[in-house]
């Protein structure tokens, strides 16, 4: 049979390749052939498709049969090469049969070529199969190993005759060892590595074996791990070769690990040993023990111990009866913690602590002495903890020596744990279910009282409440009542229920029908009922009761009771009739009120309107009813509400705003209020203000016109002050320059006359000074200057003031200030003004030869004036405002002059009021005063007062709060002159030295001024030049630099202030000093001379001897 083959024929002769293919056909093959000539060629046939052999000539032009060879070898292609050539020798086909060619032909010689090619063919089958089977034997191999791995199986072969013993890797491994490790391996590895009590029931089975009385040698025995712990081994074996006596010589087996299956026997036999001492419910210390004692069975050489976790953290013996008890004993209550040992750290930590080496240990650092001294070396503890993760207990094992546990020890251990855990929470359940017992006898007996008071407490609410319960059978139609029903019928309570007929005179003829026919209505349809009635009581009186009732059936649906509650309502009924006369009352007075009245829920819905009929409105009352503000109102309006409404329901607080609505053809001008009212709803008042806006509007054009008035008074005041002031600084400056006779020396008739011009203007001026003090005062416009004030210097220089003019009139002036009085912050230029003015009146009202006392007393009541003191045969007629501090500081001057009539005294301290005209014609004054001493004590919140009798003199007095007292105080301020604290100036001391005479540019419009000031500067020795307007001022200060500038505010072109800010923005003439003069003499100009520039201020009329002391202080710091 013909046999198909592909040949690849590397040839470039196709005659020679057509050849090669019929002798392949004579020889039985059908070829499928190809035929190469190169390397590329041969690449692409190689990877086109599989061929069966390979046939190539020797040498080709581009190709040879060694490197076609190769190149079938590197491609790693097992194909059968057969050379076939004409020219090669023995060496070159020896070296090609080396190389790898299979065979070698002559081209003469092709007979055998069909031979040589199927023997090559079928060798390459044969050397593929074996190849498989080669792989097949290697997979089978390996397959066989995995499977005895898998199974953790160890092979022994044990040699009785030589006692060599052979084992796998898996036989050593179980037991943690290398086989290499274990060498030499004999018997004795195994005999020694057997646990002693395991070991001769093992040579027992074997020796049974032997005698052939066991088919097979089988036991489960402990072999020694390498860690130190036992391995359960399930061994078997046996003999595989006896001898013709009969005896062993070589016997095969296995080792299987059975720890696993041991643990898992273990922990069932411990579960259901411990879990049915805890079914028995056997006390826990004794459940505790046979566990512990259990495992240290397990676990050789150790000592166990559980220790109980309290709520307080600390640790408590549960059981360890083989640790000893001194030990014990000082570990008790210990409080867990890092570092606190084994056990305090793995409660702490929530986790297992193992301890191999106490004595290394840093855990153990402040226990180690306590363990070694009681041979404890290694501690392994777990913490046993709730599904919560709480801490119930630890769990502890300790060994005498240093030791690390093995898997199957912390397996044996966790089990411990867990049925640790189930005692102790099963005890702990236990315990709770006792308590919870106990409690709920003892809630049980208490609810029990409870009822019993319960039903005490229900007869007396029935009696408070006036509620009764009432029974009536339906077929008997016998009623039952309770006590209170006879209270409220006022029926005896000690006599029966009275029958229904009886009952039913109790009812008004009408409520009597309705009453009986709803009782039939219910025992007719089965439904209860609850309604009101008029009744009337056994006495005669009525009232109204409250009874619901509920109908009881008999299984088959019949009605067989009656029975519900009865409550007196009388009062009640009364109250909502009130309410309702009261809601008729306060609806009538709402409609009467020129307001809106409506209420709205938090929707913005309408829920009531009422609407007085006088008052206009943009909506209907009855059709906005249920309605939304934003369906009913402009957008504008109910937005605002809309938001008032949450506002107030929020902050549940008033809420207060204006709108404008247009009503017909005018603008109405409304105040909306808005209230919470409970139920999620707000009630609000809307009142029509336009006639209150119009009023606000008229008043405010009023308060503009009065505040244009004032200022217009104001500008007026200081305009006049101006116009006067200025002439009268001509007018006293030359008066006083004659009378210290600068232009030379006048006789006594001409100083008579000086003086006369000088009282006179200076009368005009303290008139001028009055009347702007007033104006500012009433204006607001007066600021208090607070400083630190010694009253008794106050009190000294004010007397000093006027004690010339006292003397005049041979007046006596007494001052009575207690020592120690402390300071206070006064404003001490005004309160000095005051006293003056006090001081003054005095002296003017007191005849001659009269007498005048200043008392400083601290005071709580203004009757303890010590007026009487000086006067006792006085009767003093008082008149003091009331004061609203407990405690003051009072000052108060007493004369001994013409008196005051009662009638005239409460006209005082009024501006421009003279009690007297005959008074004004013999003392001269304006009358303003005393206005105006009462006005700057008040300002200080202080009072002022008198009492005076006619013909006998005044006391005048003003209290100053204590609140102003300053906290230092004063313990001695000492008597002083009334120079004592001035320096005393004689004319002509300040004059400057000769030779030396400083340039004063004196700017002032005023001619008469510019000579009165001129002549007496010049008099004392200055220079002087001139400017009549700011601008000149300027311009001269740049070019004569002057020492000194008088300044006048009021100038034309650029006016004084303006002149002074140009002059100090230059800071080359900073060393100039600069005083303004002005004769508006208004509150504010001083502050505002200081703060353009000016060094001092000083207002007209200018008191020319001050004005020189001024001026040469400024020269002498500047020259500093």
């Amino acid at each position: 049979m013909s046999e198909n083959i592909n040949v690849l024929i590397i040839e470039d002769c196709e005659d020679d390749a057509i050849l090669i293919v019929r002798s392949l056909k004579q020889g039985g093959f059908v070829p499928n052939w190809e035929r190469v000539q190169t390397a590329e060629e041969l690449h692409q046939a190689l990877a086109s498709r599989s061929w069966d052999v390979i046939i190539s000539d020797y040498n080709l032009p581009k190709l040879n049969a060694p490197t076609a060879l190769e190149f079938v070898k590197q491609s790693q292609l097992d194909i059968p090469f057969i050379v076939v050539s004409g020219t090669i020798g023995e060496t070159l086909a020896v070296d090609l049969m080396r190389a790898g060619a299979n065979d070698y032909l002559m081209k003469g010689s092709l007979t055998r070529l069909a031979e040589a090619v199927r023997r090559e063919i079928r060798e390459f089958k044969m050397r593929i199969d074996r190849q498989q089977a080669a792989i097949e034997l290697e997979l089978t191999k390996k397959r066989l190993q995995l499977a005895l791995e898998g199974s953790a199986i160890g092979l022994w072969d044990w040699s009785l005759k030589t006692g060599e013993l052979t084992i796998n890797e898996r036989w050593a491994e179980m037991l943690g060892y290398s086989i290499t490790e274990l060498e030499p391996i004999c018997f004795d590895t195994w005999h020694t590595h057997t646990h002693p009590d395991d070991a001769q029931k093992t040579l027992q089975l074997l020796e049974k074996h032997f005698q052939h009385e066991m088919p097979a040698y089988e036991d489960e025995l402990r072999m020694r791990h390498k860690q130190g712990h036992w391995v359960w081994i399930l061994c078997r074996g046996k003999v595989t070769e006896w001898d013709d006596q009969g005896k062993p010589l070589r016997m095969t087996g296995t080792h299987l690990d059975i720890s696993d299956r041991k643990q898992a026997e273990l922990r069932l036999s411990l579960q259901s040993s411990i879990l049915e001492r805890i079914a028995k419910a056997e006390p826990l210390p004794k459940i505790l023990e046979a566990l512990v004692c259990t495992i240290e069975d397990q676990l050789e050489g150790s000592k166990c111990s559980i220790l109980l976790c309290n709520s307080e953290g600390k640790l408590h013996s549960g059981s360890s009866p083989h640790l000893p008890e001194a030990y014990k004993l000082a570990i008790e209550g210990l409080e867990i913690g890092e570092g606190v040992g084994s056990c305090g750290t793995a409660a702490f930590r929530r986790e297992r602590v193992i301890v191999t080496d106490i004595a290394t240990d840093p855990l153990w650092q402040d226990y180690r002495e306590l363990a070694l001294a009681h041979n404890l070396r290694a501690c392994w503890s777990t913490p046993i903890l709730t599904s919560d993760g709480e801490v119930l207990a630890t769990f502890a094992v300790y060994h005498q020596s240093i030791h690390v546990p093995c898997p199957q020890e912390l397996e044996i251990i966790a089990l411990a744990t867990d049925i640790a855990k189930i005692a102790i929470e099963r005890d702990q359940a236990a315990q709770t279910l006792a308590n919870l017992n106990h409690n709920l006898e003892m809630r049980v007996e208490q609810r029990t009282n409870a009822l019993r008071q319960s039903e005490a407490k229900l007869i007396e609410a029935q009696q408070i409440a006036r509620l009764g319960s009432w029974e009536l059978d339906v077929q008997t139609r016998e009623i039952t009542w309770s006590r209170e029903i006879f209270n409220i019928f006022g029926i005896d309570p000690n006599q029966n229920a009275p029958s229904y007929e009886q009952l039913l005179q109790y009812f008004p003829p009408d409520e009597r029908e309705r009453f009986h026919n709803l009782i039939e209505q219910s025992i007719q349809s089965s439904e209860s009922y609850a309604t009101d009635f008029k009744i009337i009581r056994a006495d005669g009186s009525s009232g109204y009761i409250f009874i619901k009732a509920e109908l009881l059936c008999s299984i088959v649906g019949h009605a067989t009771r009656l029975f519900g509650i009865a409550m007196d309502i009388s009062d009640r009924k009364a109250m909502q009739e009130a309410l309702q006369l009261s809601e008729e009352r306060a609806r009538a007075t709402l409609l009467a009120l020129p307001d809106l009245v409506f209420r709205v829920n938090s929707k913005g819905e309408y829920v009531d309107f009422l609407a007085s009929p006088n008052v206009g409105n943009i909506v209907d009352p009855q059709q906005v009813i249920g309605r939304r503000l934003a369906d009913c109102l402009p957008a504008e309006l109910w937005q605002k509400e809309y938001q008032a409404i949450q506002q107030a329901l929020n902050t549940q607080s008033l809420q207060t705003y204006e709108q404008q609505t247009w009503i017909v053809d005018r603008v109405r001008y409304e105040e909306v209020r808005v209230a919470p009212c409970g139920n999620d709803e707000v009630v609000f008042f809307i009142r029509d203000i336009s006639d209150r806006k119009q009023a606000e509007a008229q008043l405010q054009r009023t308060n503009e016109e009065l505040i244009r008035a004032t200022r217009l008074k104001d500008e007026f005041l200081a305009n006049m002050s101006h116009e006067l002031r200025t002439p009268l600084n001509a007018i006293l400056g030359m008066t006083e320059a004659l009378q210290e006779m600068v232009f030379g020396v006048i006789n006594e008739r001409q100083i008579n006359a000086l003086q006369t011009i000088e009282r006179s203007g200076t009368h005009l001026l303290a008139l001028i000074n009055d009347i702007l003090d007033v104006a500012k005062i009433e204006s607001g416009q007066l600021e208090l200057d607070y400083t630190q004030t010694s009253i008794e210097q106050l009190c000294q220089s004010s007397i000093s003031l006027v004690k010339q003019l006292a003397h005049q009139k041979r007046i006596e002036l007494k001052v009575n200030i207690p020592k120690n009085i402390p300071e206070m912050m006064l404003d001490e230029r005004r309160i000095r003004q005051v006293l003056i003015n006090l001081l003054n009146n005095a002296v003017k009202f007191t005849p001659e030869g009269g007498c005048i006392n200043l008392e400083v007393t601290c005071q709580r009541f203004f009757k303890d004036i010590p007026f009487t003191k000086a006067f006792p045969e006085m009767l003093l007629t008082p008149y003091v405002d009331e004061i609203q501090s407990p405690n003051y500081l009072q000052i108060a001057i007493i004369d001994t002059g013409i008196g005051i009539s009662p009638e005239n005294i409460k006209r005082l301290f009024k501006p421009f009021v003279q009690i007297d005209s005959a008074l004004n014609r013999q003392y001269m004054g304006t009358g303003l005063g005393l206005a105006i001493v009462k006005q700057i004590v008040e300002l200080h919140g202080g009072k002022v007062g008198v009492t005076s009798r006619i013909g006998h003199g005044s006391c005048f007095m003003i209290a100053l709060p204590l609140s102003n007292l300053h906290d230092s105080s004063l313990n001695s301020i000492p008597p002083i002159d009334k120079f004592s604290n001035r320096e005393k100036i004689e004319l002509g001391s300040n004059a400057p030295k000769q030779g030396h005479s400083p340039l004063i540019l004196l700017a002032e419009d005023n001619e008469a001024n510019i000579g009165t000031i001129s002549c007496y500067l010049e008099a004392k020795g200055y220079q002087l030049i001139f400017a009549h307007n700011g601008q000149e001022a300027v311009n001269i200060t740049k070019s004569h630099v002057p020492n000194l500038i008088l300044m006048d505010i009021q100038m034309p072109v650029v006016d004084g202030m303006e002149a002074i800010r140009i002059i100090r923005s230059d800071h080359a003439f900073d060393h100039i000093p600069i005083i303004a003069l002005t004769a508006l003499a208004m509150a504010s100009d001083r502050e505002k001379c200081l703060a353009v520039g000016a060094n001092e201020y000083l207002a007209k009329p200018v008191k020319l001897k001050q004005l020189v002391e001024i001026i040469q202080k400024l020269l002498q710091n500047f020259a500093l």
